[in-house]
């Protein structure tokens, strides 16, 4: 339109075809222009196309890759789950497995106790006739000894040896024992070896006391050796001790008793030993009728035949009065109950055909 202004306007006589070829030109500047800006938007529209295609082509790009990762992403999934359900399937197996494994374990348990009952048999045995040798043996040292101590010792054993079996059949005999240990330990036990001892000592003490009555002395010699040397003097020494030994005056009380040889003193004293020495046996027997009967004669024997004033008789008549109330022979209590309980656990012994 700029170039509208710069047209020459023709003279008036001119042909009127000069207006139609500037309106061509006029056309053709307008076409150019339209041309170049239908170029420019061309060009732009292919510059848009190929940065479209190219944005077309990264997104096809992350497209398969996305597709690619999806497909290892699936086949890693599958793959999760075909190990999964063969973990599912061996679980299954072993639960399978494991099913079995409580009524397994009762076979075992079974077998087991049948194993331990053929094994513990002949044991059992064994401790249970070792139990019943020990309940005889302190029957017999009870009754035969009066032991009482051993056959505390022996029930200890028994027991012990029971209990090691383990066998709730043997139960009711242990109680009994129990029972039977519990009376022996009641028992109340003299002391025997003190008293032995004490009748010991009275026996020596029996020998060195003085006996009632005058003791009839033999006439003394006359010891050469003590003589002084020479014929006078020696004859001198000889007739002194001989008149000196001719006549002895003593004063004798009517409580002193008969003249008492020393052969009769001797027996005296020896049968009052006899008395302390049956004592002492009979404790060893555990005799008490003996006992008493023995001491009961020495307290008799020493005040009639002994002088009692002396302190030594005084004090052997007190312990022989001290000793004498002892009981050597208590009361025993019957242990034959366990034993007969143990017998009827124990086979029945095969008799000779």
């Amino acid at each position: 339109m700029a170039d509208t202004g710069s047209e020459i306007i023709p003279a008036s006589g001119s042909t009127p075809e000069a207006p139609r070829t500037r309106r061509a030109h006029t056309y053709s500047r307008l076409t150019t222009t339209m041309a170049a800006l239908a170029l420019a938007t061309s060009i732009y529209a292919l510059l848009r196309i190929d940065s479209t295609r190219d944005r077309l082509d990264r997104t096809n790009d992350f497209a398969r890759t996305a597709q690619a990762e999806r497909a290892q992403l699936r086949a890693d999934l599958k793959s999760q789950t075909n190990r999964q359900r063969a973990s599912a399937r061996a679980l299954d197996r072993r639960v399978d497995v494991l099913e079995d494994v409580p009524k397994q374990v009762e076979e075992m348990m079974l077998s087991l106790e049948q194993l331990r009952g053929r094994a513990e048999g002949p044991e059992r045995a064994w401790s249970r006739a070792e139990a019943m040798f020990l309940l005889e043996l302190a029957q017999r040292r009870l009754a035969l000894d009066r032991d009482v101590k051993t056959a505390i010792v022996a029930l200890e054993s028994a027991d012990a040896r029971l209990a090691a079996v383990r066998d709730q059949s043997v139960a009711p005999v242990r109680q009994q024992i129990a029972r039977e240990l519990q009376a022996l330990r009641s028992v109340q036990q003299p002391d025997t070896i003190g008293v032995v001892a004490r009748l010991a000592s009275a026996e020596e003490q029996a020998a060195r006391l003085p006996i009632k009555g005058i003791l009839a002395t033999e006439r003394s010699t006359t010891d050469r050796s003590t003589l002084p040397e020479g014929m006078f003097a020696r004859a001198w020494a000889m007739a002194r001790n001989t008149l000196a030994s001719l006549i002895v005056i003593r004063k004798v009380d009517d409580r002193a008793g008969s003249i008492v040889t020393t052969e009769e003193a001797q027996l005296r004293r020896q049968h009052l030993q006899l008395l302390m020495f049956a004592a002492r046996a009979a404790v060893e027997r555990h005799d008490a009728t003996a006992y008493r009967a023995a001491l009961a004669g020495a307290r008799q024997w020493l005040g009639e035949y002994f002088e009692l004033s002396s302190p030594a008789a005084q004090a052997l008549l007190e312990q022989i009065q001290q000793l004498e109330p002892i009981d050597i022979d208590p009361q025993l209590p019957d242990i034959s109950a366990s034993a007969r309980a143990l017998q009827r656990l124990l086979p029945a012994r095969a008799g000779p055909e």
